[in-house]
């Protein structure tokens, strides 16, 4: 049984990617909140305080296996973690936004009777400058330290691949074509599907492959070193957003109304610039700030990144990019142009999933929404993988599932049909939601 604590965006989010493979409790203090979910999707709902040890009994604590604790408080998200830990034995799941919090954790080697402490602001700026330095890419994932990526683009009419077979397209040595994402339809590719303009694939391999196709389908080149990164909203998300950048060689000018964060983060950072002027109002935003930009990246609310997205857009600037809230206008976003564009959602249902899957899957990561996901898993004796060729292990797995890449002995391999697959190695395969739970128990 699953246990989540909060009924916000997040928790409810959670709940509805989770109900129909799992047995889900949500514990709330608000009364609304738990009867419109209870009567949206199947799961059970509690009134209550999360942190309250008697309502934990109520929501049955002992059965469950996890623990989700999401409300927007850092510190009852770390107050209900303990208190499930005192009355039972579940894996616990934090959502944090402090990322001092974090950091005291992970010093603490765990502790605070969390499991598992996800800082959203720290995921959505990796996310967001991992994708944009992906040119043309949509949504990007690391895998077996940093060998392997997945990354999903869009295909334009122009795109050297568009109108091509599969087999046709296939030459980046160490790249699989693991699905096609067209209208609302997950297709597994055979060698004789034609890549169509319009459509998201999703590919997996070596990075510098992956870097040449996104060279290849990208609407426009890499950020160069000198290029200018503005971004807009200067407070925990922006400045790890800059910090990102700053890592990578980039010297990014924050633009943040408030007087006393724009002091703190002249502070906390090295080579960015800061400007004050009032981000929240678009018709007093200085626009010059944007005069000279190569990319805008929106870190501030969903309406206002929204519309500092289409005021750069009408300026010239090359790329956009925005971290969104809303799991409901998330695909407006995208369906306006807007160049990268990362749910910090996704990125938590990722997280949360691995621990769903138990030891299996070393690491998940979603994409299209939740509606694929790509698993990280070393293979052992008891996987129905061991000793199979990649042909005969997918005949024996629902549809859905495609290997993207193996590393064996910490080289990368060709996942190819007659490959057979041993104790040990480390496979990254793209599954389709519907049969995730199941391929993540037989693998």
């Amino acid at each position: 049984m699953i246990l989540i604590i909060g009924a916000g965006d997040v928790g409810t989010n959670i709940a509805s990617d989770l109900t129909e493979t799992h047995d889900v409790t949500i514990v709330d203090r608000d009364s609304g909140r738990i009867d419109a979910l209870t009567s949206d999707i199947d799961v059970s709902g509690i009134v209550g305080d999360g942190r309250s040890v008697p309502v934990l009994r109520e929501a049955d604590i002992d059965r469950a296996d996890i623990v989700v604790a999401s409300t927007d408080s850092d510190a009852a998200n770390i107050m209900a973690c303990n208190a499930a830990k005192r009355s039972g034995d579940p894996h616990t799941i934090a959502r944090v936004k402090d990322i001092g919090l974090c950091r005291t954790w992970q010093s603490l080697d765990g502790g605070l009777g969390v499991d598992t402490m996800l800082c959203i602001d720290v995921l959505a700026a990796e996310a967001v400058t991992q994708t944009i330095v992906l040119p043309g890419a949509r949504a990007v994932d690391t895998f077996a330290g940093g060998q392997v990526e997945a990354a999903e683009f869009e295909i334009r009419e122009n795109a050297p691949v568009a109108g091509q077979t599969i087999a046709e397209a296939d030459r980046y040595a160490s790249t699989t074509f693991a699905a096609i994402l067209r209208d609302d339809d997950i297709l597994i590719p055979q060698g004789d599907t034609v890549i169509q303009s319009g459509d998201c694939v999703v590919v997996i391999g070596g990075l510098s492959d992956i870097s040449r196709f996104a060279d290849a389908v990208a609407p426009q080149p890499a950020l160069d070193a000198d290029d200018d990164i503005v971004i807009v909203g200067g407070d925990e998300l922006g400045y790890q957003i800059a910090q990102q950048f700053e890592a990578r060689g980039w010297a990014p000018q924050i633009a943040e109304r408030d007087p006393e964060q724009v002091d703190t983060l002249s502070t906390r950072l090295q080579g960015a610039s800061i400007a004050e002027t009032d981000i929240a109002n678009i018709e007093g935003f200085n626009p010059d700030l944007l005069a000279n930009a190569d990319l805008v990246v929106g870190a501030v609310d969903d309406d206002t990144n929204y519309l500092l997205a289409q005021l750069a857009r009408e300026r010239d600037v090359t790329s956009t990019a925005a971290i969104v809230d809303d799991p409901e206008i998330v695909e407006i976003f995208e369906s306006t142009g807007i160049d990268v564009v990362v749910h910090p959602q996704d990125i938590i249902a990722g997280k949360i999933l691995q621990a769903v899957y138990g030891p299996g899957p070393e690491n998940v990561s979603v994409f299209e929404h939740d509606s694929a996901e790509v698993l990280e898993v070393v293979v052992d004796k008891e996987s129905v993988l061991t000793g199979n060729s990649l042909r005969d292990a997918a005949n024996q797995l629902p549809a859905g599932f495609v290997i993207g890449a193996i590393i064996r002995g910490g080289q990368l391999q060709l996942p190819r049909g007659n490959k057979i697959i041993q104790t040990g190695d480390r496979v990254i395969a793209f599954v389709d939601t519907d049969v995730a739970s199941e391929i993540a128990e037989l693998i």
